[in-house]
């Protein structure tokens, strides 16, 4: 599977969407959402630094880097349109939240999938990411074959190159510390949908995101960090609808 970037831009729309993934995600990802942006609005479906590569290009990344680049793109959208909507996942929530504080008169909404204020590695990740490694994922796991297709970073099997990924999680823990203070300044419509049975975010980051009486929160039972059960898709296709 191909991971990169998909940007189009029209130059008389008022109406732009920033799409960011997560942590060793892909604007793949969003691939069941595309269809829902109406016609003639512009799309910018960011691929962050390091991703879309080697292990090595990931390692040699940073939180940093990440957080400049969403907030470039950003800056760059709303200077030449009138209403910019984010949809983000994981840690792009992370990132779109912060960006887009600095730019509450241009947010019309922003739509966080999978918002991950407390983490919660479960065993199941941990099974399916050796299984992607070693090549060994199940097709007919739902789950595994979402988290397979959502990995946009290359795999090896020598397991000592991930030792470089150790300072990319180490910094997105400290920024998740950040961004549970910073959720509380959100006063820009949003809508967040975290799911039930997610591999990675804790059910604990309800707590954090429910002190802010101004986000609408939806949990999707029967979903997980990148699988979506069909018919809690079509909640999120149906908010998305509704707000584009």
């Amino acid at each position: 599977m191909e991971h990169t970037e998909y940007v189009k831009i029209f130059e008389n729309s008022e109406n732009a969407v920033l799409m960011v993934h997560g942590i060793l995600g892909t604007p793949r990802h969003f691939d069941a959402i595309l269809p829902l942006i109406p016609d003639g609005w512009s799309i910018y479906n960011i691929l962050l630094d390091g991703h879309g590569g080697t292990a090595s290009d990931f390692s040699k990344t940073s939180m940093k880097k990440w957080r400049s680049q969403v907030k470039n793109t950003l800056e760059a959208l709303c200077r030449t349109h009138k209403n910019v909507y984010i949809i983000a996942h994981s840690m792009g929530t992370l990132l779109s939240i912060e960006a887009a504080l600095s730019h509450k008169d241009k947010i019309k909404a922003m739509v966080l999938l999978a918002c991950p204020l407390k983490a919660g590695v479960k065993l199941r990740m941990v099974k399916n990411s050796l299984g992607i490694i070693f090549d060994k994922i199940d097709d007919a796991d739902a789950y595994a074959l979402a988290t397979k297709n959502a990995t946009s970073v290359k795999t090896d099997k020598r397991l000592w190159i991930y030792v470089g990924y150790i300072p990319r999680f180490i910094e997105l823990l400290s920024y998740i510390r950040v961004i549970r203070k910073t959720i509380l300044s959100v006063d820009i419509p949003c809508y967040v949908f975290q799911s039930g049975n997610d591999e990675l975010v804790s059910t604990k980051s309800l707590k954090y995101i429910k002190a802010n009486d101004k986000l609408t929160v939806s949990v999707l039972e029967n979903s997980g960090h990148f699988y979506y059960e069909s018919e809690e898709f079509k909640t999120i296709a149906n908010t998305l609808k509704k707000i584009l």
